[in-house]
């Protein structure tokens, strides 16, 4: 699970500019709980969002080279999501940021 909290994060200070914002959170979202990460970065793009998890598929081969990125962290976190029955939501907007929320089942509470 840490592996998966740190590469969202990770993420969103990578595509973030410096003067932008990120905030992490926990919340509840129609019953469920959800690891949230919004950030005021530079988004992407609609038609990207379903293949976003694909195994080394990156948004822009070469803005990923200059910010280190393999095209392997979110595959993982679809991969730690799933083994712990819950997924992983995007919504984002490109020029105004992302949220990725990382959202466990109601039955997954304690």
């Amino acid at each position: 699970m840490r592996s998966a909290f740190t590469n969202l994060l990770t993420n969103a200070i990578r595509y973030t500019p410096a003067a932008g914002e990120i905030t992490m959170r926990w919340a509840d979202k129609d019953g469920c709980l959800a690891y949230c990460v919004r950030d005021s970065g530079i988004g992407i793009a609609p038609q990207h969002i379903p293949r976003l998890t694909e195994r080394f598929y990156r948004v822009d081969r070469s803005r990923s080279r200059e910010t280190g990125g393999t095209g392997l962290g979110l595959a993982i976190v679809k991969h730690i999501a799933m083994r712990h029955q819950a997924k992983l939501e995007v919504v984002s907007e490109e020029g105004k940021g992302s949220t990725f929320a990382l959202v466990f089942p109601a039955r997954r509470r304690q």
